[in-house]
């Protein structure tokens, strides 16, 4: 669900059932992923990182990361375009 977004900013929701999530790819500016609720792994790099619910997470612009489910899982995403 795409909450708030301008040409300098984009804040999303996502929420992903069990092994599902996004595959890799790069992201347009920096990025801040918020997990809300349940948990899963944030792959950044080539380096896997779990992330559960209240924990957030940071990337460069251009960091290749990709996102997977472990459970039921919701998260924020808040990416600058500048």
């Amino acid at each position: 669900m795409d909450v708030a977004h301008n040409e300098k900013m984009k804040f999303v929701i996502m929420s992903f059932d069990e092994g599902t999530g996004l595959s890799e790819h790069a992201a347009p500016g920096e990025a801040l992923i918020f997990a809300i609720d349940g948990k899963g792994v944030i792959g950044y790099e080539g380096k896997a990182h779990p992330i559960k619910a209240g924990e957030s997470f940071k990337f460069a612009a251009g960091g290749k990361h990709w996102v997977k489910a472990d459970g039921r899982f919701k998260m924020a995403l808040l990416i600058t375009l500048e």
